[in-house]
């Protein structure tokens, strides 16, 4: 209803008249209260439903500078007879056609607050439809803001990637191609946001996991050389799981896959196979420290070959419950790279990085670990 103000000037009608109509005719007036036992209801009065269900009925709604339908400040649930009670009072607006202004079935006598006829004699009272343009139109259900700035929602569900990497693609897209109007922007929240976070912390914790286990194995191993031998494995567990997390995707869904983004999930993966490599590594540590121990220690290897057959002894040694080791960790691990249920999503992309630094970093222990620790030891 967009009320003409020069045409209700004209008319000698003030917005307020026009505004008053409408709120008793649509939405109704609430003009007391009626208190049964220890409840109290309200008591509102609204016009008939045949007297505003559609833009002509609205339309018909008669205006006069005094509102027709503002109840009295004086009215009160006694003044309505002895059959008031808790609700609505139905109050037909005064037509043209002479009718009654209440409904048939209320019978309120001299209503307070319900103009009657004969004291709206010599008022001109004009219909809605002169002073306003009522018309039905689409709009929001809601007006949300935020900050004192209006505001909408878009939301959406990511299947299959990650919610970072969909983000990150939206926002190019949308730069590129949308043209915002002047004072709209557009801002990515929800559970993105909450990866956005986490990714900003595992950054800081991701390099104090990496100096924690190397104090740890300082303090086991009370030795400089074997904790950075040990740390040698971490790099080339990291280069195994970036390596599957490349080639992984285009094996499953052809060349063209792009390579897993770096999600959270992925972060944690990636620190489960930091601990995993080293575990690794230290149980070879373990046998070739044996092998040295049998002869007396270092201080009693005369020379340099009995010191290789010392660590070609520790490496060969008791080889088969080292592979069960990493063996098992492996095959624990391969289903959870193809989950696709519930959890799937967190599931497959924290398991791949394990999986290929395990494949990687296993090897690369086992005939690389005991080449280090000959090199070293020798001097």
């Amino acid at each position: 209803i967009d009320i003409d103000r020069q045409a209700a000037a004209r008319y000698g009608i003030s917005v307020e008249d026009i505004q008053n109509e409408i709120e008793v005719a649509l939405a109704g007036r609430v003009v007391t209260y009626t208190v049964e036992k220890r409840e109290r209801f309200p008591v509102r009065i609204r016009y008939a439903r045949v007297d505003r269900s559609d833009e002509e009925a609205i339309g018909k709604l008669l205006i006069s500078p005094s509102s027709m339908s503002s109840p009295a400040s004086g009215m009160s649930a006694g003044d309505m007879g002895s059959g008031a009670s808790s609700g609505a009072i139905v109050a037909k607006p005064a037509r043209s056609d002479g009718n009654s202004m209440l409904s048939p079935t209320t019978s309120l006598g001299d209503a307070h607050g319900v103009t009657p006829q004969h004291a709206l004699a010599g008022k001109k009272r004009i219909p809605l439809s002169a002073v306003a343009n009522i018309q039905i139109v689409e709009g929001p259900a809601m007006i949300k803001s935020e900050n004192g700035r209006l505001l909408n929602y878009v939301t959406l569900n990511v299947r299959g990637r990650d919610i970072v990497g969909f983000v990150d693609e939206a926002q190019r897209v949308v730069t590129e191609k949308v043209e915002l109007p002047e004072g709209v922007h557009i801002e990515w929240s929800g559970e993105f946001e909450h990866q956005v976070r986490a990714a900003e912390t595992l950054r800081f914790v991701f390099p104090v996991v990496i100096l924690l286990i190397f104090v740890i194995l300082y303090l086991t191993y009370h030795d400089l050389a074997d904790a950075a031998l040990m740390m040698l494995a971490v790099p080339e567990a990291l280069s195994g799981g970036a390596f599957f997390m490349y080639f992984f995707p285009k094996i499953m869904q052809g060349w063209d896959a792009p390579p897993m983004d770096f999600s959270v999930a992925v972060w944690v993966g990636f620190i489960a196979c930091f601990g995993m490599a080293t575990e690794t590594g230290i149980i070879m540590l373990v046998y070739l420290r044996e092998a040295i121990d049998k002869r007396g220690g270092l201080e009693n290897i005369q020379s340099l070959e009995e010191l290789r057959q010392a660590v070609i002894e520790g490496a060969v040694h008791r080889l088969r419950p080292k592979l069960l080791t990493e063996g098992v960790a492996i095959i624990a691990i391969f289903p959870m790279v193809f989950a696709r249920g519930v959890g799937g999503e967190i599931l497959a992309p924290m398991a791949l990085p394990v999986l290929g630094g395990l494949l990687i970093s296993d090897e690369v222990v086992d005939l690389f670990l005991p080449v280090r620790f000959y090199w070293v030891r020798r001097y």
